[in-house]
């Protein structure tokens, strides 16, 4: 009996601490584990002990000990894999993921391939801190795909160069761009020239796949095939896009790359039909009934939909009962139908500027699910019994049906804030003077307080930019943050008990590991070269929140403060999805969950039923080894939205800009190399290069150590931080590129 109750990861431990020196292959530890141990929880209990870092994962399914692993580094597998930079602990949070291949030659490894605006190739490959540059001419490649190279010897100080043997996973399948027929003596060619600087070759298209395409049409097309010995890729026409803009061939463009639609599929929208509006007796089943207790979401102007709300009422010890209300999505969701299986293939919702790629269907995204004032809706809730000093006394999960009586937009919250006047006054300055001593707390116990600059933009009915305006984050912003915030804790400290207690197989964390010390110390250094601001030396992953914190306030209203909040943000590590709880580092949070957005995000509905499950003591469908997978795949897609919404973003600047050539604008110069600088625009975040030799009548030398340009004659000098006064040159729409002239400086 004691070995059934074993977990199968102190199985594992006490095989490798029999033979410590060992490696073993999955297989290997799958013959040696009692029969009981199923394929899954093996996979599962591997990926446990990789995180908690106990053992590594040397080659692909190859285990060792995780104290021998020095030696390992030491001695290469293979004489041939000296030349490589050893891989990375597989415990790493890595986005780069890759594995050495297990050939003769060691020197073949995976990559993930990345091919920039101006075509340079580039492959991403774990265990090197920087890319490799891959030189090859007419390779068979999207960027995106994973591809086998042969990494050449690391030399110190210069980025390592691969050469490219074969693909091995195709990422990109679909694209859109131009229709051409090319006429010859016998019979007509037809090809495609997709408008993403991501595919460089024209796809050959075959006359059975034209889909009656015309010369000049806009398509979109699905890759076919690429043969070893053809030039160019085969495709099929799958829609001809009539009447389409610039901008609307840009945007379909940027999520089809990343397979996002703003379409779903009929069988799912099938499944929505029966669904109906009007609550049922059956819908309102064991539900607290807080209808008649007052209600109120928050949320942008803009935002359909609201997955949010709180409620407040009066206790009679001085406490207040504050309800933090969530759309009760997995109610509509059920697991295992065509909607969840959707809504699982794109695990997030994509913002871009202009339009949403819903992870769920209008019919409940923006009104099944969506918390709309005046009208009666399921919810899952987070109820705590709170005094005016922000003391929790009680806290409880329940499955609700609330009643909004009114919705506010952050602008309106915030002007009651700041005038004390306006509806519901007194419960919102109640709210926002709790919200207020979390907040503090909360940067007392370590969170770091980021100020990420983000931009929103002003559209005409046709897309068209406007102006460009800094978001402005206040107090109303920063109420509803604390309370998100707060339940999100409270939700991962309930999964963590639930699983101890064999409730649940396995919780759904958003975990944020230690910052990586070296990423710290570059940040450090280029801190000082921009605008000569001095950071504390940083010894250990523990001090860095407080000295970041006095950093950053310390920068606060400097020219340069905005690109160097941005720098911090990249040198911490990336949070992600996971099965094993490790924290929260930049919240400052021991357990922190994704609770709040299951209308946008999956995660979140993962835990609603995770949690509905512990509440109505129902068996659930899912193993531990699925929800990580779960987990990893939600991470992979939330890192493609964050691509599209940056390459969103660029192509609005951009376009924005080409209305503006010739203008004057303030910036900051925010990079440089060898030929140019770049330069952020103050008020509206913009980029554009300055290209020296279009500008300058004179050769500049360019100091990398303190990342300066100067000129040879005149001595003119530029460097990091740098207010300038520019003026828009030229722009590249398609490349999503602009130029700029020096001004003043």
């Amino acid at each position: 009996m004691k070995d059934k109750k074993e977990l199968t990861e102190t199985k594992i431990l006490k095989l490798f601490g029999k033979n410590y020196e060992k490696k073993f292959t999955f297989d290997k530890l799958k013959e040696l584990l009692p029969n009981s141990t199923r394929k899954e929880k093996l996979i599962h209990a591997l990926m446990v002990l990789k995180r908690q870092k106990k053992i590594v994962e040397l080659e692909m399914d190859v285990y060792m000990l995780k104290q021998w692993d020095d030696d390992v580094k030491k001695k290469p597998l293979t004489e041939k894999a000296k030349n490589l930079i050893p891989a990375k602990d597989a415990s790493d949070k890595s986005t780069k993921k890759s594995k050495v291949m297990n050939h003769e030659n060691t020197n073949e490894v995976e990559g993930v391939l990345d091919i920039t605006a101006t075509g340079a190739m580039f492959v991403a490959i774990e265990g090197l801190e920087r890319d490799a540059i891959m030189r090859n001419k007419n390779v068979p490649a999207f960027s995106g795909d994973r591809i086998l190279v042969n990494l050449d010897k690391v030399k110190d100080g210069k980025r390592p160069e691969a050469k490219f043997i074969k693909v091995i996973e195709r990422k990109l399948k679909s694209f859109i761009g131009k229709f051409s027929v090319h006429k010859s003596k016998d019979f007509d060619v037809f090809f495609v020239t997709p408008i993403s600087s991501k595919a460089l070759f024209d796809f050959y298209i075959s006359s059975k796949y034209t889909h009656e395409a015309k010369d000049g049409d806009y398509v979109e097309i699905e890759f076919l095939e690429w043969g070893e010995k053809e030039k160019n890729p085969r495709g099929k026409v799958i829609e001809v896009l009539k009447n389409f803009n610039p901008n609307e061939l840009t945007m379909r463009s940027i999520l089809l790359e990343r397979e996002f639609h703003q379409e779903f599929p009929e069988n799912v929208l099938e499944e929505l039909k029966p669904i109906q509006s009007k609550l049922s007796a059956e819908d309102l089943a064991d539900r607290l009934d807080m209808r008649f207790t007052l209600t109120f979401t928050i949320d942008p102007k803009t935002a359909r939909d609201f997955d949010d709300a709180l409620s407040v009422k009066k206790l009679d010890n001085d406490q207040y009962e504050i309800g933090v209300h969530i759309a009760d999505v997995a109610h509509y969701v059920k697991d295992g139908t065509e909607l969840d299986k959707e809504a699982l293939r794109r695990a997030t919702s994509v913002y871009l500027p202009d339009r949403v790629a819903p992870m769920l269907p209008e019919k409940l995204s923006n009104e099944l699910c969506s918390l709309n004032p005046k009208v009666d809706r399921l919810a899952f809730s987070m109820i705590y019994h709170i005094d005016e000093d922000g003391k929790i006394h009680d806290e409880y999960l329940a499955k609700t049906v609330i009643h909004s009586d009114r919705r506010f937009t952050y602008e309106e919250a915030q002007e009651v804030i700041e005038t004390g006047k306006g509806d519901h006054a007194d419960v919102i300055k109640l709210l926002q003077g709790i919200a207020s001593i979390w907040r503090e707390e909360r940067f007392q116990k370590g969170a770091i307080n980021f100020e990420a600059s983000e931009v929103q933009f002003v559209l005409d009915k046709d897309g068209k930019p406007l102006d460009i305006i800094p978001k402005v984050q206040k107090e109303a912003n920063w109420l509803i943050e604390e309370y998100m915030l707060r339940a999100n804790t409270s939700v991962a400290r309930a999964l963590d008990v639930y699983t101890k207690k064999k409730l649940i197989p396995a919780g759904v964390y958003r975990d944020h590991d230690v910052p990586d010390m070296a990423k710290l110390e570059q940040f450090r250094d280029s801190a000082l070269k921009l605008g000569g601001h001095k950071l504390k030396k940083i010894d250990k992953p523990e001090q860095a929140s407080k000295i970041l914190n006095e950093f950053l306030g310390s920068i606060v209203n400097t020219p340069e403060s905005d690109i160097l909040n941005q720098m911090a943000i990249r040198s911490m590590s990336k949070a992600y999805y996971s099965t094993i709880n490790i924290g929260h580092y930049g919240l400052g949070y021991t357990h922190y969950s994704h609770f709040t957005s299951p209308i946008r995000r999956y995660p979140d509905l993962i835990a609603h039923r995770l949690l509905t499950n512990v509440l109505k003591k129902k068996k659930l469908n899912y193993t531990a080894a699925q929800i990580e997978e779960i987990c990893v795949h939600c991470s992979d897609q939330e890192r493609k939205a964050t691509d599209c919404e940056r390459e969103g973003i660029k192509y609005k600047q951009v376009e924005y800009l080409s209305y503006h050539l010739k203008k004057e604008y303030q910036g900051i110069i925010s990079g440089m190399n060898g030929t140019g600088f770049w330069v952020e625009l103050k008020d509206n975040k913009c980029e554009g290069y300055v290209e020296l030799s279009t500008n300058f009548k004179e050769v500049f030398s360019f100091d990398i150590t303190s990342l300066t340009l100067k000129g040879r004659q005149s001595h003119v000098e530029f460097h990091m931080g740098q207010p300038i006064t520019i003026s828009v040159d030229k722009v590249d729409l398609e490349a999503k590129r602009v130029w700029f002239k020096a001004v003043m400086f």
